[in-house]
């Protein structure tokens, strides 16, 4: 009996020895990835599929390299699997980096040595391992045999600790985080972002896509508070209509009546300290606002401005004659819907000083000789001598013209904690700006 409870023993010991003393499991890739104020992923092949029409038909400048073939076979001749998915981070600022996956490291080598004919490239060490440095770009390429990292910051021994000292399972909570959102699952390149920075605006983190096709590129945004918004989008109101000669446009229409109640909100808060630099009455405006703003800068106007020059009898005695000159001046027009508290706002501003009366015309702070309008459900003000056309909107958007590119942002959806939004801009402009075309 013995003998068999030993024999039982020692066929125990065997069978779990390999599991006591067996060495811990590899990390993987998403555990070597660091904590940064904006991360992301992407899928370089994918992107240069999506891209190619684009590339092509604005003839961008070594678009034959940026081909979907091109690029993995280039890839594979250097052992670096760019049909895995890549992972980059970023500080916002003098920092970023991005881990790819490795197939086989004996080839990286053929891939600097190829780097070496054009850059000068030296070597470092980091925890006793070699790190290649490129001069003058100030990029750091470090791998191991299944990952490889691009760098460029003040902190690669930090950054290269990381990727060879962690442990499976070691995967950091922003990235963890960002992995298990199905936002923007199906996108190529997705940015992700919990910067302290956000949380002024009521957000904990926001989140950006990418889509293009031949002619625009699409950035998606998605932006995400822990609280409620308490903002709603209304069916619609009035907007002036959008002048083609407008480099700046924004068009609000939302139901903001719950959200006026919480003054403490990080975004209420944040407003009324901008509006604090300024001695902008925020509480008074919230309390007669009714949701809607309509905005446009861009053209010229003409007014008719007073002035009064000095001529000489034929004594020299000086006599002031008043005359009217045309003079140019920027267009602008704004108008944005009031409740009955809308003349108690008015009221507010000149005692403030933000707007202030000169002849018949009125002026915003430092903007040119306006004509206002108030009427018992909206004000408006304008440079023109009459008011632009009005109509009936229903979206909430804006334009920026930017470098002679009209870059058009729309909120797609308002959620009770999330946003969704986009901005649209053509590419043939930034790139003929740029001199990217041939």
């Amino acid at each position: 009996m013995l003998i068999a409870l030993l024999c039982a023993a020692l066929a125990l010991f065997l069978y779990i020895r390999p599991r006591l003393f067996a060495p811990p499991p590899p990390a993987g890739m998403l555990d070597r990835l660091p904590e940064s104020e904006i991360i992301g992923r992407y899928d370089l092949l994918d992107i240069a599929r999506e891209t190619n029409s684009l590339m092509f038909k604005n003839k961008v400048p070594f678009r034959e390299y940026m081909t979907y073939d091109f690029l993995l076979g280039q890839a594979k001749g250097i052992g670096i699997d760019i049909q895995s998915t890549a992972y980059f981070f970023s500080n916002g600022k003098d920092e970023w980096g991005t881990f790819v996956t490795v197939i086989d490291s004996s080839k990286i080598q053929n891939g600097l040595n190829r780097l070496e004919q054009y850059l000068h490239v030296s070597d470092t060490l980091v925890y006793n391992r070699r790190v290649k440095r490129i001069e003058g770009l100030e990029l750091y390429i470090f791998y191991d045999k299944d990952y490889l990292l691009v760098y460029k910051g003040n902190n690669i021994k930090r950054r290269v600790g990381k990727a060879i000292f962690v442990h499976q399972g070691d995967i950091e909570h922003s990235w963890e985080r960002f992995l298990k959102n199905p936002t923007f699952k199906n996108e190529d390149i997705v940015l992700y972002s919990n910067s302290p920075r956000l949380k002024k605006f009521g957000l904990d983190y926001a989140m950006f896509a990418h889509d293009s096709d031949s002619l625009n590129i699409k950035l998606k945004t998605y932006l995400h508070s822990p609280k409620k918004l308490n903002i709603k989008e209304k069916k619609e109101g009035l907007a002036f209509e959008r002048s083609n000669h407008s480099t700046k446009a924004l068009e609000i229409h939302l139901d903001v009546s719950e959200f006026k109640k919480d003054p403490k909100s990080p975004l209420y808060q944040w407003i009324a300290s901008m509006g604090k630099k300024v001695s902008f009455p925020t509480a008074v405006f919230f309390e007669a606002w009714d949701g809607d703003l309509s905005f446009q800068e861009g053209g010229t106007h003409f007014i008719d401005e007073e002035v009064i020059e000095m001529t000489y009898d034929e004594e020299f005695n000086p006599i002031p004659v008043r005359k009217t000159n045309k003079v140019a001046v920027p267009a602008y027009s704004m108008m944005f819907s009031v409740n009955e508290n809308g003349q108690k706002l008015i009221s507010a501003l000149f005692a403030k000083g933000i707007m202030t009366k000169q002849g018949k015309n009125y002026h915003f702070l430092f903007s040119p000789p306006l004509t206002l309008n108030i009427l018992p459900n909206t004000v408006s003000a304008y440079t023109s001598g009459r008011s632009p056309k009005i109509m009936k909107g229903s979206t909430c958007n804006g334009l920026w013209k930017y470098k002679g590119t009209d870059v058009f942002f729309h909120i797609d959806s308002l959620k009770k904690k999330e946003i969704y939004g986009s901005l649209e801009f053509s590419v043939a402009n930034l790139l003929k700006k740029g001199k990217l075309k041939r």
